[in-house]
């Protein structure tokens, strides 16, 4: 069994982690994972362990050992794993010894590779809550212990998701949507968006942490002033300016300084400001640090852990520009996809169907993954997806360099086969290049004659200088799919398969009572990709996927947006769905005033 998969990694073929978890489950002996929560909740992982016959078959039974382990931190972080094991079993014993070595638990933070990269995550939301960094502990013995059975807290979350819509009517709200390639940001006021803005940026290239901070401050005050200023000819000449798609930094700060010498300077003007932003947040809190967002500033920095403690304080520092009792709320961006599907689905017909929470994912730069529970709650977990490990084989893709377009290896950690480089932009130009090659040359050709990509150092990647060509081709290849051109068709077929064997995973992990996905992003603005990747889906599970598109416009916020010409539901529903999770704070507040 083990050679047979490792054939089909040699041929370069996907050989999925949830597929040899099964076939592995009744071989050999099974090490018991007990991970303990933050919470103090306790769930149990059975990992199925065979014996291998050579140092070959070794090499891949470790590799699926670390990659189950691996997945179980990324997700659910915790306090410490404990490993229950056959003390006669000696071969399962040595792989549970070696967790300490490689997972690097006894290394600093910067000095870490590999597997250790997700205890850097799990070490700082410990030490965010005062606890002690992440830890195993081997047992050479059977579980005495069960794990937590507990029931899910009483709630109305139906009731809290409208309070939050309702407290967004009367108030003044920023919402921003922080991505890989873009910040989409949204004002409203008096329960109607008043102003819409899209900024370019490219973070993973910046070096230092002011460079990151910076343009997210100017654009709640950019947003702030284009609320504030009253109607005239001028004011809306310099909003145009300010909110232009195509505004550089600087042009921002220009029309700015005009409109505050012209209107003079908002005062505190925002009642919430919500934020969706890349990386784990914990209580408000970026507290992730390893997330491509940030790795310019992770190789330059020489102090990266004080560096990027700034960033903890963003919230802090967007409050400057809310009201005397006002609030900033901040999530993962896959946390608010699920939350800003849930708020419109409590306005729809479709209401009780959020008994049991919603999940969400958002294709776009990266995979982000978000959950609310059947409690209405996002849960304090890293649910880190997009680092998991799916696929432990393409043994020929391996060899390229992490930025090399047909690379399947982490861009931060090394390893492979994780979500980072399948359900998301990276998966799509790999799977472009081989399809394009291996069956339309012509369409190969065209992806370096449009200036896409380009060969370099013996390998090819994405055009970045001078014009950043990461969404022009991500759109080029959604729109030959769109076409109808079978290549591209097949590409988000694949990538449907990719997101199958994702809810597999998260199945496992987490075991949602939820049992439908809702997509957003840059992967369904065209109505055809989103189908052909629904397709590709349930060729592997029977998963429910829902477009977070037009359809779901229920809230009067969304409903405003889906009836601008200029900007789509698709692009920045999120943006929307972080404002309702600021005033979620505001209605909260009310209550208790009440």
């Amino acid at each position: 069994m083990i050679s047979d998969f490792i054939k089909r990694a040699k041929k370069g073929e996907s050989v999925y982690l949830c597929d040899v978890r099964d076939a592995f489950s009744s071989q050999g002996t099974t090490v018991l994972c007990v991970t303990e929560l933050l919470t103090g909740e306790k769930r149990r992982y059975p990992i199925g362990v065979p014996l291998a016959a050579d140092a070959e078959e070794n090499e891949f039974v470790r590799e699926y050992f670390y990659a189950n382990i691996y997945n179980l931190i990324s997700v659910l972080g915790g306090k410490r794993i404990t490993v229950y094991l056959n003390p006669e079993d000696e071969y399962a014993a040595e792989l549970c010894d070696s967790l300490d070595e490689v997972f690097e638990t006894k290394v600093a933070r910067l000095r870490r590779n590999g597997y250790g990269k997700c205890l850097n995550v799990t070490d700082r939301v410990n030490a965010s809550m005062g606890l002690p960094p992440f830890r195993f502990e081997i047992v050479r013995g059977k579980c005495s212990e069960d794990a937590d059975q507990s029931e899910p807290a009483d709630s109305n979350a139906i009731s809290a998701f409208k309070s939050a819509v309702f407290a967004s009517r009367d108030a003044v709200l920023c919402g921003m949507d922080i991505g890989g390639t873009d910040i989409k940001v949204v004002g409203a006021k008096n329960g109607r968006i008043a102003a819409v803005k899209e900024y370019d940026w490219s973070p993973g290239y910046m070096t230092n942490i002011e460079s990151l901070i910076e343009p997210i401050l100017l654009l709640a005050r950019v947003m702030g002033m284009a609320l504030f200023m009253p109607e005239t000819a001028r004011s809306r000449e310099l909003r145009a300016a300010m909110l232009d798609k195509n505004a550089s930094y600087e042009d921002m700060q220009l029309a700015l300084a005009a409109a505050k010498a012209e209107f003079g300077t908002p005062e505190k003007i925002f009642d919430g400001i919500g934020v969706c932003f890349p990386d784990v947040v914990i209580r408000d809190k970026i507290v992730g640090g390893e997330t491509f967002k940030t790795r310019g500033i992770r190789e330059h920095s020489p102090d990266y852990e004080r560096e990027f403690s700034r960033l903890l304080e963003l919230n802090s520092m967007l409050l400057e520009h809310c009201r005397p009792g006002g609030a900033v709320h901040i999530a993962n961006d896959g946390s608010l996809a699920a939350y800003t599907a849930a708020a419109e689905l409590a306005h729809s017909e479709s209401a009780a169907g959020i008994s049991n929470g919603v999940f969400a994912h958002t294709l776009g730069t990266e995979l982000g993954t978000g959950w609310i529970d059947e409690s209405g709650e996002i849960p304090q977990i890293p649910l880190e997806v997009y680092n998991c490990v799916i696929d432990i084989g393409n043994y020929p893709a391996r060899k390229y360099d992490v930025n090399d377009l047909r690379s399947v290896s982490n861009f931060n950690t090394g390893l492979h086969g994780t979500l980072q480089k399948y359900a998301s932009q990276s998966g799509a130009y790999r799977l472009a290049l081989q399809y394009f090659r291996d069956g339309a040359p012509a369409l190969y050709q065209e992806l370096f004659d449009k200036g896409f990509i380009e060969e370099k150092d013996g390998g090819i990647y994405v055009t970045t200088y001078p014009n950043d060509m990461r969404k022009s081709l991500l759109e080029h290849i959604m729109e030959l799919a769109d076409c109808g051109k079978p290549e591209a068709r097949r590409i988000f077929r694949e990538i449907g398969r990719y997101l199958a064997v994702t809810w597999k995973e998260t199945e496992y992990i987490l075991c949602p009572r939820v049992k439908s996905r809702v997509l957003y992003g840059r992967f369904i603005k065209r109505r055809n990709c989103f189908e052909l990747m629904r397709e590709g889906a349930n060729e592997i599970v029977a998963a429910d996927f829902t477009a977070g598109d037009s359809s779901l416009a229920h809230t009067p916020l969304m409903k405003d947006l889906k009836a601008d010409m200029s900007h789509t539901v698709a692009q920045f529903g999120q943006a929307v769905g972080a404002a309702h999770f600021a005033a979620s704070v505001l209605s909260r507040k009310e209550g208790s005033n009440e």
